[in-house]
């Protein structure tokens, strides 16, 4: 799959401050390109986004949730709709790294 684009949000916690980014990965170093793939393949994130909605886990008082949109070039669209609490070990880089993409553009908007 070559990805095009990914959608990432991160809502509530206990300030209930959102943070969110699109991010074009043609935007972005080939270095970050070539992480973020392979966080989402070790992850198996196609997998993950068939199974999140049945199995969402999102009842942590004050936690985060995240939203992630993988959007392919052959405008396939996986997502993510996923509690803190059920952030598995193979995800959490990767939001790691999303969420500091998000804050870098926040930064260059304002």
């Amino acid at each position: 799959m070559h990805i095009e684009k990914i959608k990432f949000e991160r809502t509530g916690g206990f300030a209930g401050i959102r943070l969110a980014a699109e991010i074009e990965m043609d935007d972005i170093s080939d270095e970050l390109k070539h992480e973020i793939i392979e966080m989402l393949d070790e992850a198996d994130f196609e997998e993950l986004a068939d199974k999140s909605a049945e199995n969402m886990h999102m009842s942590m008082p004050d936690g985060f949730v995240y939203d992630i949109m993988i959007i392919s070039s052959e405008e396939e669209e996986y997502r993510l709709l996923t509690g803190e609490s059920s952030l598995s070990d193979d995800l959490l880089p990767l939001v790691e790294s999303l969420e500091r993409i998000a804050k870098k553009q926040m930064r260059n908007k304002g």
